[in-house]
């Protein structure tokens, strides 16, 4: 039932993360390419792009609970509160497995997408980066940007590689062929939130650590023995720390009259000038993104929907329920997605269950903005409705006090 995640992937442009968003990426890719960044999937940005989103869906479908998520659109939540009639329970997800399925959802798939937007963002900026400290002379000329998995880290025994930083900045010494050597002159780690500056301080360390095992540098390995951390006669070392920015995404919106019923129209998010580079200590630079952590959820959170939704179009491919029978596969898709959250709500167990489960349902209907941020007086998520947004252009809160915060 798994997707063919790269048949998927060639299905879709830039256009998958929203249009500002998109041009941003693509841009940012084609700047750090003509700048000789190295990347391990080719030197066409949109051939890049794909090859990261099917890396991104190949860790969702591999995952242990992958085959659950699939589980949770095909079979779904009993649909009702109260027990599980008997005959029905081999044919639900039980409420554990419902409660693992909406963990998943939020945190795994959610974040593989929006981790993976963001390293792409990061690129060029880097880039930068280091040219600037190049013409300064405070880097070699040799020095060259490698992106993501362009750089592996040798295993202390056994064979396969470990995941190493985000980016690196390496530089090449020795002749070539068997007698040169790599030295670690940057290492970059790219974040899609905020964490503290201790603990980017000890990832960053932790890479370098790592770097020391030996590596493999765009298909060439190098052995420990090759391989050194700092460059010039300190053995410099630069720490490159990658985050969004904190602007929130705009909460205004309006209603379009159709022939049919009405369209929701949300304002589209303005993000700031450029990207910000700021020394922050000896050797230790901080990139603000121009795009902040809420824009980046967004695209994330949209990622996660058009892939549920082709996941439930294979599903749905031979046959659409009866009662979905004026659907096409792909309606069917989405629609399945928002029923069985909608299932699920009547299932959650816990208060972190159910606000998970608001909070997917909320934004798969009425878009991440307005669906992730609709909350009670008291602060908690509230399942919105459209009589809710008119409640709300009409007084600035509902009946009940809830506003979009």
């Amino acid at each position: 039932m798994a997707s063919d995640a790269e048949s998927l992937a060639d299905t879709v442009g830039f256009e998958l993360v929203g249009s500002d968003l998109g041009c941003d990426v693509e841009s940012t890719l084609n700047a750090a390419l003509v700048g000789g960044a190295v990347f391990p999937d080719g030197t066409d940005p949109l051939v890049i792009f794909r090859k990261t989103l099917v890396s991104s869906i190949t860790d969702i479908e591999t995952h242990p609970r992958g085959r659950l998520f699939q589980e949770f659109l095909l079979k779904g939540p009993y649909e009702d509160s109260g027990e599980i009639p008997a005959e029905l329970v081999k044919q639900r997800l039980s409420d554990a497995e419902t409660a693992s399925a909406i963990t998943f959802i939020y945190s795994h798939m959610v974040n593989c997408f929006k981790g993976a937007v963001t390293e792409l963002l990061a690129t060029n900026t880097c880039m930068r980066l280091m040219k600037r400290l190049q013409r300064y002379g405070q880097l070699p000329s040799n020095a060259r940007l490698y992106v993501g998995d362009s750089v592996g880290v040798h295993r202390p025994s056994g064979k396969g590689l470990l995941k190493g930083g985000d980016q690196h900045i390496l530089i090449e010494e020795g002749r070539s062929g068997g007698d040169a050597s790599i030295a670690v002159a940057g290492v970059t780690e790219v974040k899609s939130y905020v964490p503290s500056q201790i603990r980017l301080r000890e990832q960053l360390d932790r890479h370098l650590r790592r770097a020391k095992l030996g590596l493999r540098v765009d298909g060439v390995d190098y052995p420990k023995k090759k391989v050194k951390v700092g460059y010039g006669p300190d053995r410099r070392v630069l720490r490159i720390f990658v985050v969004p920015s904190a602007w929130k995404l705009p909460r205004a919106f309006r209603f379009e009259n159709l022939e049919n019923g009405r369209m929701l129209h949300v304002e589209l998010a303005k993000p700031r000038r450029d990207d910000e580079i700021t020394q922050v200590g000896d050797d230790e630079w901080r990139i603000t993104l121009r795009w902040s952590r809420e824009a980046l959820a967004q695209a994330a959170f949209e990622m996660t929907f058009w892939y549920m939704a082709r996941v439930g179009e294979v599903i749905y491919s031979k046959s659409v329920p009866r009662a979905w029978k004026k659907m096409t596969p792909s309606e069917a898709g989405r629609n399945a997605v928002k029923m069985m959250l909608y299932y699920a709500l009547l299932r959650c167990c816990t208060d972190r269950e159910e606000q998970r489960a608001i909070a997917l349902y909320n934004s798969y209907c009425f878009g991440y903005a307005l669906g992730m941020n609709f909350r009670s007086v008291e602060g908690r998520r509230e399942m919105l409705w459209i009589e809710d947004l008119d409640e709300i252009r009409t007084a600035g809160k509902t009946k009940h006090g809830c506003i979009l915060r």
